[in-house]
């Protein structure tokens, strides 16, 4: 047979495969089984795998905890497929790795947002090919990462899970880790959500947005564009939710004519999970799941994910008429190419020794390399840091002596307890919508002893409360097929040698100098806490106050995670009530904040010598936090995000448009001072201080051409560090209203001190392009501003240039700079 002929073409392996299969075979290489739950889709593989299947779900919480046990479960399902199916082909199984191989006991990385805070793109293509052998090791050949929304609301609670807000270093971030993770065809990356996912309405994550096509296509695109063309990214995943009016997952203006037409993407496209069935249940605009699933697939859907509840009935419309089988062909073909390219059908078992993969020091020593270099020093008043030595210090707050808190939602730590309906939000949806009628129907005796009585139909008020008997039902834990119990045990099970950052600190400066009060929980106050607290603060020569939130999908301190949008954007109710109380007594403060999202601190920051945001670091968070401190590491984070000072600002990014007389100011608000932001994207301090120099270069430039720009960075300090360079341009005069300031390069250098290293930039004009007025993708001539510093706000050197010619249409931008670092 030509299709399990390795030597044949991938073309000629595909059509002989197609023309072999049935209709009912087609359909399932287009849906999902999951393996929620520690009940494996093994045990039912008779009846749901007969007919083969696409892709298979096997996330974290399919695990029990026994790694032996998971990893040969996995195995037999993918036997089963290729050894006891008609045709034998094998499935796609997928996980996740933004953090990480979601797997117990893989190698624990910091998550997206400090990934960005490095603005160190090796280090994204390092980590990825960290996780890609280890997903490898374990028997997955797909992973559902990275993110490539852009992140400009501070409520939405996946902004952890993203590179930012800025296109430029979101696409730099995330085309390294997809090169590093899928290597030479290894691994199935996934780039998602397209498009426009982070900017919902409100912080509302799954709402509505709003995006006109020019911004759309010039800045939520740019990333995935970039992934498709310097990355051959192999999946796409779209996004929960409705843009313009559309729902995303049947829009085929969205799927095919701006994904595919206009950026050019040949690959996968997979549902995000219960998306499809989003379009009857939530958003309307189909009547049941069959229409949702034929409108899916014709927009160019090619796969529903984590299940089939609407890709089901795709046989009975092609049997019926109402939809071509040419369709399914299409979709079909895009899934077997995958399959093919992979390699499964020649290796569809795990490739690797996953004990000895996780065993590996190095990938711990990167896990903590990405931590320090992730934190962001935003305040250092009178160099109270690093810590001078021989001091009591009073070490207060939620989070110092947790572990779990330092790891995101989509890490193995935070998924270690969730279930289907925590990932597939449909199954929620679908279970409450059946079981709610039959409920105050056949039921109505039984809620009438819970004091629930009513006639025809329960009152609002009553509504409610079934339906949080329900969803509390739904939600109820099996976890008797696990080793472990808690996120907590399943820290100390898998992950060791992870500590708290009370643990570091006392074994750094010793038990009886560390005075630990805790003060209070994420959102309770604790008896006496308060109380606590201040006498430790009384005795201390310095204060260190770890505060912050949780990222998690589940937990109920949960502050921030998928599903867990906040309205409130700064530290909650107990934790400002504590630090007032602290403030009051007029010690040294230096404030901490562990949290996936840019939590709003301006109380916090004006009364706290230092404020660090260390985001989400991951297995060696303490490690990092204590080196920081200490001195041992200099802080050279640099913020991703633009942090605001109150909800009310919201959005305030970088590459905003202008509005005001001086093209710099922010916003105009009434008797308020929040007129800009509390720190701008961009910003972070070291213990060392850089000087920028002697800047070069072109005065002018043709619209097709490049420009070279020249300069010298000097640490002027006595000790080694770390900058990262930030180059801007800014548009004088254009056709449409153009970024006050847009980022085209940026890179990090280690400098020793009163060393001097020369920087030669390369910036093609075509990655200034944008739609016209004629929605034309062009360069045009005109005067451009040139702006390099230490930050977006934090300019060191200026200059200016002119475009010459005519304007130029383009038909693909240039997606990044060149470099160069010549020491002198």
């Amino acid at each position: 047979m030509i299709y399990k002929d390795a030597s044949k073409s991938i073309h000629e392996r595909v059509e002989d495969l197609i023309g072999r299969m049935t209709l009912r075979e087609k359909v399932a290489q287009l849906y999902c089984a999951n393996s929620y739950g520690g009940e494996s889709i093994y045990d039912t593989r008779t009846e749901k795998l007969k007919d083969g299947i696409g892709t298979i779900s096997y996330l974290n919480d399919s695990f029990t905890g026994d790694l032996k046990k998971d990893r040969e479960t996995i195995e037999d399902i993918q036997k089963f497929l290729v050894e006891e199916t008609r045709l034998g082909i094998p499935g796609l199984i997928h996980s996740e790795g933004i953090a990480g191989a979601q797997i117990p006991s893989a190698t624990t990385f910091p998550q997206s947002l400090n990934l960005a805070s490095t603005w160190e793109p090796e280090l994204a293509q390092k980590m990825g090919t960290v996780v890609k052998k280890q997903l490898l090791a374990f028997g997955f050949k797909a992973v559902h990462s990275p993110l490539f929304d852009l992140s400009r609301d501070p409520r939405f609670g996946r902004v952890g899970e993203t590179y930012g807000e800025d296109p430029y270093l979101v696409a730099q971030m995330g085309v390294s880790f997809v090169k590093g993770i899928q290597g030479d065809h290894e691994i199935m990356a996934t780039a998602k959500h397209f498009v426009g996912y982070g900017n919902a309405e409100g912080g509302r994550g799954g709402g509505e947005q709003q995006i006109s096509e020019r911004s759309l296509l010039d800045s939520y695109c740019f990333p995935f564009e970039a992934a498709i063309h310097e990355a051959n990214i192999k999946a796409v995943m779209n996004s929960y939710g409705m843009l313009n009016e559309q729902a995303v997952s049947t829009s085929k203006w969205l799927l095919t004519d701006i994904l595919r037409n206009k950026l050019g993407f040949q690959g996968l496209v997979v549902a995000d999970y219960g998306s499809i069935t989003h379009a009857f249940l939530r958003y309307r605009v189909a009547e049941d799941a069959k229409e949702a699933g034929i409108l899916a697939l014709k927009s160019g859907m090619d796969v529903e994910q984590p299940g089939n509840q609407c890709y089901q009935h795709l046989v009975e419309a092609v049997e019926s008429g109402e939809l071509e089988e040419a369709h399914i062909d299409l979709s079909l073909r895009r899934i077997l190419e995958t399959k093919f390219t992979l390699g499964l059908f020649e290796n569809p078992y795990g490739e690797g020794d996953f004990f000895n993969e996780i065993k590996k020091v190095e990938n711990a020593e990167l896990s903590l390399e990405i931590a320090e270099k992730s934190m962001v020093l935003v305040k250092n008043e009178d160099n109270i840091l690093p810590l001078k030595k021989k001091l009591k210090i009073a070490l207060i707050g939620p989070n110092t002596d947790t572990k779990t808190n330092f790891f995101g939602g989509y890490s193995s730590v935070g998924s270690a307890n969730t279930k289907s309906s925590d990932f597939d939000k449909s199954e929620e949806d679908t279970f409450l919508r059946m079981i709610y009628t039959g409920t105050i129907t056949d039921n109505k005796e039984s809620l009438k002893l819970m004091g629930i009585e009513f006639d025809e139909q329960p009152t609002p008020e009553q509504k409610e409360i079934i339906m949080n008997m329900l969803r509390e039902n739904l939600n109820s834990d099996d976890s008797s097929k696990r080793v472990y119990k808690t996120n907590e045990e399943f820290v100390q099970l898998f992950y060791p040698d992870c500590k708290s950052v009370k643990e570091v600190m006392e074994a750094e400066f010793g038990k009886d100098d560390v005075l630990h009060a805790k003060g209070c929980n994420m959102f309770k106050a604790i008896d006496g806490g308060i109380e606590a607290v201040k006498d430790a603060v009384e005795q201390a020569d310095v204060v260190i106050a770890v505060l912050g939130g949780k990222e998690s999908m589940i937990d109920p301190e949960a502050t921030c995670g998928e599903n867990k949008d906040n309205i409130n954007i700064g530290l909650e109710k107990p934790q400002m009530e504590m630090m007032e109380e602290v403030f009051k007594l007029n010690k040294p403060v230096i404030s901490i904040i562990i949290d996936g999202r840019p939590l709003a601190t301006p109380f916090i920051s004006e009364h706290s010598k230092a404020v660090l945001y260390s985001w989400l670091p991951a297995q060696s968070g303490a490690e990092a936090i204590l080196n920081i401190l200490t001195g041992k590491t200099n802080p050279s984070g640099k913020l991703p995000v633009t942090i605001v000072k109150e909800a009310g600002q919201i959005p305030m990014y970088n590459s905003r448009l202008p509005l005001y007389i001086d093209i710099n100011e922010w916003a105009s608000y009434i008797k308020t001072d929040h007129n800009a932001p509390l720190y701008p994207f961009g910003h972070g301090l070291s213990y060392t201080q850089f000087e920028y120099s002697d800047l070069v270069h072109d005065r002018t430039v043709y619209a097709n051409g490049e420009l070279n720009i020249e300069f010298k960075l000097r640490n002027v300090g006595q000790i080694t560090g770390d900058e990262v360079i930030q180059v801007y341009i800014r548009d004088r005069v254009s056709s449409v209203a153009r970024p006050v300031k847009q980022l085209v390069g940026f890179a990090r250098v280690t400098l020793d001190g009163n060393k001097t290293k020369t920087f030669t930039f390369k910036v093609n004009m075509r990655q200034l392009a944008f739609h016209d007025l004629n929605m034309d993708q062009v360069v045009e001539p005109g005067t451009m501003e040139l702006f390099i510093g230490a930050s977006s706000q934090d300019i060191r050197l200026k200059g200016s240039f002119e475009i010459t010619g005519e304007k130029v249409n383009v038909e693909r931008k240039v997606f990044s700079s060149q470099v160069t670092i010549t020491e002198l």
